[in-house]
């Protein structure tokens, strides 16, 4: 799917506005309520993700400025989870400009439309493509973190929410929140992203006011409906942000947002039929694999130089003597090697193996080993897709006058 860039950050922006309803829902809860919706929002990713064979997911959200619409983006995206199949159709509105999109992908192939020209672009991947499950967010490293900043965030809103268990056991969640109940973070964090991506924008970039002076959310309000189990049906929202532009007129800003979960376990994603239609085919690598990996294997090294009287000096090379690589991790050998002349650096040399896993399909990972000095040494290793060179890092702080260097090029002999 292509979006201008700017409109992205705009819905990004709306969808995070509007979605702090769902957030700030969830705080407001007691605490059994509270447990009961962040389990059942955590329920509905996990089952997304890899508890689901498909879904679909109808979205809709529309921004107004003082009661006109200026920017309206709608989109339907099915997920056939089982077979590695997505298609995704919008149509955005901002101003007079209608974008429409098109964009369809499986594990041999991508390809996308947009309303710029009358070409369906087709990329055909060189072998089959691995690990393209949606990825749960809930799993990353970083998850636990952020929930605890967003409980602390809000964590004193209280009795803002009623929440109605209806007969068949599903679950209302409805509530709002006035200017007077946001909380002086939030308003800080809102006023600081809507200067961002309202104030410095041209005059020629649609409708959108640049609204730059004082930058509050007016009012948050939302509903969201979930079945028995937890399972999330529907969210719909209302933000508004006021504040004033250049000029000092006051601009309200409200943002709307519908979503949807439907056809679960029955959505059917087919492949588009192009025939009769015009068609550019280009044939890619597939970049969530190495499609050859044993290229990667040999010596890398890099120059080890140090600064003096305001010039530039060798004084050695740092070498990596890769081993093993394939599609799960990469190990070898790290070592230093110093010029004649330059023995007072010797005292510093480091001479370790390494073995670091790949992270979340990207080549790159991290490493805890011990030296032949007995130090502790943890870092970071990263092949570079697109040339015969690694990025490989260390825990080391800059020693004496030396400069860091830390892009390693493969040696041909």
């Amino acid at each position: 799917m292509v979006i201008k860039k700017k409109t992205k950050a705009i819905i990004s922006l709306a969808l995070g506005t509007v979605m702090f309803t769902t957030t700030a829902i969830a705080q407001v809860l007691s605490k059994s309520g509270y447990d009961q919706l962040k389990d059942s929002v955590k329920y509905t990713v996990e089952s997304c993700t890899t508890g689901l064979s498909s879904y679909t997911i109808d979205s809709a959200v529309i921004i107004k400025d003082n009661s006109t619409v200026i920017l309206s983006h709608n989109s339907v995206v099915k997920t056939d989870v089982s077979n590695g199949v997505k298609e995704d159709i919008s149509t955005s509105l901002e101003g007079s400009t209608k974008r429409e999109n098109y964009y369809y992908s499986d594990r041999n192939s991508y390809i996308s439309k947009n309303s710029n020209d009358d070409v369906y672009y087709i990329n055909e991947y060189t072998s089959p493509r691995e690990n393209i499950s949606p990825r749960n967010p809930f799993k990353e490293k970083e998850a636990a973190d952020v929930e605890k900043i967003v409980d602390a965030l809000v964590g004193s809103l209280k009795d803002a929410v009623v929440v109605t268990e209806n007969s068949e056991g599903s679950k209302t969640l409805s509530g709002s929140l006035t200017e007077s109940q946001i909380p002086a973070l939030i308003n800080a964090v809102v006023s600081l992203q809507s200067k961002r991506e309202f104030g410095y924008r041209s005059d020629n970039q649609g409708d959108m006011p640049k609204i730059t002076n004082d930058v509050f959310v007016k009012e948050v309000k939302g509903n969201m409906v979930t079945t028995k189990e937890g399972f999330i049906e529907s969210v719909l929202g209302t933000g508004v942000i006021s504040g004033k532009d250049d000029n000092g007129k006051e601009h309200n800003l409200t943002f709307e947002l519908l979503a949807k979960i439907s056809n679960v376990n029955s959505t059917k994603v087919s492949k588009p039929d192009l025939s009769g239609k015009k068609v550019e085919k280009n044939r890619e690598q597939d970049y969530s694999r190495l499609s050859n990996p044993e290229k990667y294997i040999g010596k890398y090294k890099t120059d080890i130089l140090i600064e003096k009287d305001g010039k530039f000096e060798k004084i050695g090379e740092k070498f990596l003597d890769v081993i093993t690589v394939d599609n799960k991790g990469i190990s070898g050998r790290y070592y230093e090697e110093f010029a004649k002349g330059y023995e007072e650096y010797q005292a510093g040399k480091r001479d370790f193996t390494f073995n670091a896993e790949f992270q979340n399909g990207q080549f790159d990972g991290a490493f805890n080993m011990d030296s032949n000095s007995n130090e502790s040494i943890k870092g970071h290793i990263s092949i570079d897709r697109q040339a015969a060179k690694i990025y490989f890092n260390i825990n080391e702080s800059v020693r004496g006058n030396r400069i860091l260097d830390n892009q390693y090029s493969k040696v041909f002999n």
